[in-house]
């Protein structure tokens, strides 16, 4: 049997705990084993003193709070060893927290240990544990998905007025700008991140299987419809009251549905982005001793791209199966959640390895504007929808068959359109305005729609810093 060295990355299962342990340090430690036991202690605690606080049981002095919650601050890789050697014995990950935070009382007397997790199910403290690690989760992910949003943006503001050539179908169409199609992108993601930012995550106290059975039998003269909804909310969850052993998990599905979303925006601009660099309509800053090819010197290849799209797929891939999962539960409750809560890390890692990319990747982008506009020159046959529409709006019946007939399939010459256009019979004025169109100019709104859209994702922004 293998056995760890040192060198832990090289030997890990996952990529995540592995080839990129580095970039993810933050979420390892967020949705680590350790974390996760010394979460359960925080709430275990924390349930506790509100009971003492509540006067449901003996107070406790602001010494022995300190104390309590020093268990926590104190908390090591040791001590949660020590609980995994509790879960050995006990065979049950939150019962062995409670002997672990029982016998730490009972060490330094402290009065009080027999009130640990009174009425509690474990389901009440996992609830309320995996809510916080993934609020935790969320706010890594959201600080990263802003950058990538503020990088966006600024290239997109910078790039308001370069006229490009758009594709539809693949295919030649009307003249857009490079500022207008990112921010497109930049908008459908300040969007999803509005939606995200109004999220709560739900999480429960409300016993076995959700009656307060216990609470109400030890307590009966407390109302824990309004204590366990003053609880829940101190740790900065939404309560929901309404459960059975487990919280309904509508709220995790919620966020995971607008992962999924920005996930997919996110695809969308790697490949566009993947296009226009292998067009050449983009370039990418050379980085010293960077590799593209192990034979071929030239090359500089769109890893970073190619990386954030790949780690998207894994993500969604395992987002839209929580969505599938975590809603059913047999009867009051199953155990097959258990495992299947335990890999939300793991999807918010590939997530956040995808935005990493992106951040290293946006930065080393440059516009071949001599590419762009040389294309544009090339094809004159893109202002066949401004001269028909004007042709229509001119009286014109036949407009659209005549542009048809003359464009269609061709790549027409500053000179074609010209010709056709001095043919026309129109009023001097409008055969001016016609002669005047070029390709590169034929751009509508685009910067006036860039400028709007950036300065609604700046306010966001600003708002947020």
């Amino acid at each position: 049997m293998q056995t760890l060295t040192t060198h832990v990355p090289l030997q890990a299962l996952s990529p995540l705990d592995g080839r990129y342990n580095s970039q993810l340090v933050d979420l390892a430690h967020l949705f680590s084993e350790e974390h996760l036991i010394k979460t359960r202690l925080v709430v275990e605690i924390e349930y506790l003193l509100f009971l003492a606080q509540q006067a449901c049981i003996p107070r406790f002095t602001a010494a022995n709070e300190q104390r309590i919650r020093g268990f926590v601050s104190d908390f090591s890789i040791q001590d949660a060893a020590l609980v995994k050697e509790y879960e050995k014995k006990s065979k049950h990950d939150v019962k062995a927290v409670e002997y672990f935070l029982r016998d730490r009382m009972k060490a330094i007397k402290i009065p009080g240990s027999e009130y640990i997790h009174l009425g509690l199910t474990s389901e009440d403290v996992n609830s309320l544990a995996y809510s916080l690690l993934i609020t935790e989760g969320k706010s890594v992910l959201v600080t990263t998905l802003r950058q990538v949003l503020q990088l966006l943006t600024k290239m997109a503001e910078v790039n308001a007025s370069v006229p490009m050539m758009a594709r539809t179908h693949g295919q030649e169409a009307v003249p857009t700008t490079v500022g207008k199609e990112l921010v497109v992108f930049g908008m459908r993601l300040f969007r999803e991140l509005l939606i995200v930012d109004s999220q709560h995550v739900e999480a429960k106290l409300t016993g076995a299987v959700g009656n307060f059975n216990a609470h109400t039998v030890a307590f009966p003269n407390k109302n824990w419809i309004e204590a366990s909804q003053k609880f829940v909310s101190s740790l900065g969850l939404k309560p929901n009251i309404i459960t059975t052993q487990i919280v309904p998990a509508e709220s995790y599905l919620e966020l995971f549905s607008s992962l999924i979303r920005i996930n997919g925006i996110l695809l969308d601009l790697n490949q566009d982005i993947w296009r226009y660099i292998s067009d050449h309509s983009f370039g990418q800053k050379v980085e010293s001793e960077q590799v593209g090819s192990s034979t071929m010197p030239q090359k500089i290849n769109p890893i970073d791209f190619e990386n954030s799209e790949g780690n998207l797929g894994l993500a969604n891939a395992l987002l839209l199966f929580f969505i599938q999962k975590l809603p059913v539960s047999r009867l009051q409750r199953d155990l097959s959640d258990s495992t299947v809560k335990r890999s939300i890390g793991t999807a918010f890692g590939y997530c956040h390895l995808a935005y990493l990319s992106l951040l290293k990747g946006l930065p080393k982008l440059t516009v071949n504007t001599y590419k762009l506009d040389q294309e544009l020159s090339d094809h004159w046959e893109v202002l066949a929808e401004a001269l028909q529409v004007v042709l229509r709006v001119e009286g014109d019946e036949g407009a659209y068959e005549k542009l048809r007939v003359f464009s269609q399939g061709k790549q027409l010459t500053q000179k074609d359109v010209q010709e056709f256009i001095e043919d026309l019979t129109l009023s001097s004025e409008t055969k001016a305005r016609l002669l005047a169109l070029r390709p590169e100019t034929y751009i509508g709104l685009a910067p006036e729609l860039t400028a709007h859209a950036v300065q609604s994702i700046n306010a966001y922004l600003k708002g947020v810093t």
